[in-house]
């Protein structure tokens, strides 16, 4: 008999060992994070987070964490951040109950839907979303710019950290810019203060501004996502390890982007709190190209953007031509009206997956 229960901070090493066995993809590319020592420290990003857990015949079985989330308007909506069962206890429909307890716990608590991201690799989490009612509302894209070598930072803008007199203008800059997206809630200069202060590995020491004269013309934050969890490649595809050992030859001449190989930890900083005015395509591309400068000697190897097709960012970034690849946005509503999710806005604590 499959019991269901609150996550007890006893569970964690299991979690953590359960969860090297679930990366996601297929047979072909399979992507995974380690988050020890603490497999639920990305929950306490949020306000307010469950995480349960499935246990058969006394043994952890598998879990499901969510969180509600409140838009501007106090409308409600729920987050299923990630959903686990052990190989050895599938096809028990463990997960189709983990779900349905959380969507009971979101209902209940006021959400109008729930909503996740699934890599399009991941074949068995995409059949399984889709057998519980999820719909596929749209794309995003991983974007991960390879870190190696110095660029070349052109002259015109001027780039420097934010200090706390630009941080007024940086929320008017992002909240323009995010105007009218789906989840985004307009930052007050506290409630940005506390945003950049509340993630670990992030701060105002990571937040730099572009500007020309007195305008700030681009603002990006860069969060160090190591605190949380380091990134490896379960299964590496064969084109990768092909790369790999041919970068790592060519290493020996001149530099080449880093590709890990299978089961490598490594580290990514992730572009947070970006955003730019309509004549500050240039001045982002530059402060790119600065946030590469100040973190290639160290053990990061790539600066990675979370983008939608229509975020203007995406003209920037393909100038740097990233290694892209696609998660689909799904989602559920929970009291029978339509579901649209576009304009979305992203948000980065959503991505410690």
């Amino acid at each position: 008999m499959v019991l269901f229960r609150p996550f007890v901070e006893e569970d964690n090493a299991t979690l953590l060992e359960i969860e090297k066995l679930c990366p996601q993809g297929n047979d072909k590319i399979a992507e995974a994070m380690d988050k020890s020592p603490d497999t639920i420290a990305r929950y306490r990003l949020y306000d307010n987070w469950n995480v349960l857990v499935a246990e058969d015949e006394g043994k952890i079985a598998g879990w499901i964490g969510w969180t509600l989330k409140q838009n501007s308007d106090d409308s409600k909506y729920g987050y299923l951040t990630e959903v686990i069962v052990h190989p050895d206890f599938r096809r028990k429909r463990i997960a189709t109950e983990l779900i349905k307890r959380a969507e009971m716990n979101l209902k209940e608590n006021g959400a109008a839907y729930t909503y996740g991201y699934i890599f399009e690799a991941n074949d068995a989490s995409n059949s399984m979303v889709a057998k519980n009612g999820y719909v596929k509302v749209g794309e995003m894209q991983m974007q991960a710019i390879s870190v190696y070598k110095k660029a070349n930072v052109f002259s015109g803008t001027s780039i420097r950290l934010a200090e706390r007199g630009d941080i007024q203008n940086i929320v008017d800059l992002i909240n323009n810019y995010n105007l009218g997206r789906k989840h985004f809630v307009p930052y007050t200069t506290e409630s940005f203060e506390t945003h950049i202060n509340d993630i670990p590995g992030y701060g105002m020491d990571k937040l730099w501004v572009a500007r020309s004269g007195d305008e700030i013309l681009a603002c990006a934050g860069l969060w160090d996502i190591s605190t949380l969890a380091k990134v490896y490649y379960a299964k590496e595809p064969a084109s990768m390890r092909f790369l790999g050992s041919v970068f790592n030859f060519l290493n020996r001449f001149t530099a080449m982007p880093k590709i890990p190989a299978e089961n490598e930890l490594f580290v990514n900083q992730f572009l947070t709190d970006y955003a730019l005015t309509p004549e500050g395509y240039n001045a982002m591309s530059n402060l790119i190209k600065y946030l590469n400068n100040n973190i290639v000697d160290t053990e990061s190897i790539a600066i990675v953007a979370f983008l939608t097709p229509d975020d203007p960012m995406v003209q920037v970034t393909e100038k740097f031509k990233p290694l892209a690849e696609t998660w689909n946005i799904v989602a559920k509503s929970l009291d029978s009206q339509d579901l649209s999710l576009k304009p979305l806005y992203l948000d980065i604590r959503d991505f410690i997956m």
